[in-house]
């Protein structure tokens, strides 16, 4: 309940792929298990009709085998199996969304046109319209993965850096060398808490959760959470000087690896991750 307490507080006082496997499973798994019956069996019935080959894809980047069923938590890691596929290229920017070292605050009219604000607008009115089961599924799978990203902050940041990509961190794993990889993954993973007690963990905050608060906002506005977490100082991202987010020395960032700053983050992006779920059922309950 701390945690969720601080975000709210944080939130409203205001290039890369992935918030990581483990990370868009856990929102996608959290937000089917609060759906609907009725919904569950139409995003099951789509999943079940989708091509092998994608499955066999979405397995493979698991490292699972081949043939086995795909879940909608599984499936909402597919936006980055496909990051090799050419014909999908299209879709790179639509993971995060770059802006202004000056900007204080996202706006409805930030950006309209290849970033992750407008890609949820997109898929969520295709998974509504569309009447090829094909795009319909693609569109789903967009879709929950896309509420990830966009609640990780790191996907809100500045292009010149990579969001976060370039920014070195201290740390004994070779995975969480960059503030970015830090974020998608090893926050997460620093737990060393199974998927099911993650699920379990995550439900007990969804209890105690402000959803109809949360769920009474807009994708710009989920964007502009995590741009405020971005410009906080202890995050290490960057520094306000003249209301711009200038860019951290390495020195600065000597301390990205603590005990005390993956204690306090990791529990920032649980509270986003539940953010994420609760978001994401909203929209499957009104698309499907």
């Amino acid at each position: 309940m701390r945690t969720l307490l601080f975000i709210i507080l944080l939130i409203f006082s205001h290039s890369s792929f992935a918030l990581g496997k483990l990370g868009h499973q856990l929102v996608c798994q959290l937000a089917f298990d609060h759906l609907s019956t009725a919904k569950q069996q139409k995003i099951t019935t789509l999943l079940n009709d989708m091509p092998n080959e994608s499955k066999a894809l979405i397995n493979k980047y698991l490292y699972q085998p081949s043939d086995n069923k795909i879940s909608f938590a599984k499936s909402c890691i597919w936006a980055d199996a496909i990051k090799k596929d050419k014909s999908y290229d299209d879709y790179k920017p639509w993971h995060y969304v770059n802006i202004s070292r000056k900007a204080s605050h996202m706006k409805a009219d930030s950006c309209k046109k290849d970033c992750v604000t407008q890609a949820i607008n997109v898929h969520q009115q295709a998974l509504k319209t569309e009447k090829n089961l094909w795009r319909k599924t693609q569109a789903l799978m967009f879709l929950g993965h896309w509420l990830g990203d966009i609640h990780q902050p790191l996907h809100v940041s500045y292009a010149s850096d990579w969001g976060g990509n370039k920014v070195k961190v201290n740390s004994p794993d070779k995975k969480c060398t960059s503030l970015h990889w830090l974020w998608d993954t090893c926050l997460i993973t620093r737990e060393n808490l199974s998927q099911q007690q993650w699920l379990s963990k995550l439900n007990n905050d969804w209890n105690n959760a402000p959803i109809a608060q949360w769920q009474n906002t807009r994708p710009w506005q989920w964007a502009d959470e995590s741009l405020q977490l971005v410009r906080q100082k202890n995050l290490g991202y960057c520094h306000i000087k003249n209301g711009e987010c200038l860019q951290n020395s390495n020195q600065d960032n000597a301390q990205l690896y603590s005990p005390s700053y993956q204690k306090h983050f990791a529990e920032i992006l649980e509270a986003r991750m539940l953010q994420a779920a609760v978001r994401l059922t909203s929209l499957l309950e009104v698309s499907l």
